[in-house]
């Protein structure tokens, strides 16, 4: 299976600039971070979830960095 488009994964278009690509990559990973779930005292469930999810936003953000010769 092809990997998920890295701007849907950070729910953005491909005309997104690196600002608001950078901005989306942040927010996500807020949303996302398995510290930050672990604090609300979140099932490890969620926590397993999140930190797949989490992997899949790394993957998109370094992704589009390699696309725009960024990385």
């Amino acid at each position: 299976a092809a990997a998920a488009d890295p701007y849907q994964v950070l729910g953005l278009t491909g005309d997104a600039t690196d600002a608001e690509v950078k901005t989306a990559y942040r927010k996500r990973s807020r949303e996302y971070h398995p510290d930050t779930l672990i604090a609300q005292g979140l099932p490890q469930e969620f926590i397993d979830l999140a930190t797949e999810k989490m992997a899949t936003i790394n993957t998109a953000y370094d992704r589009i960095g390699k696309e725009r010769g960024q990385r």
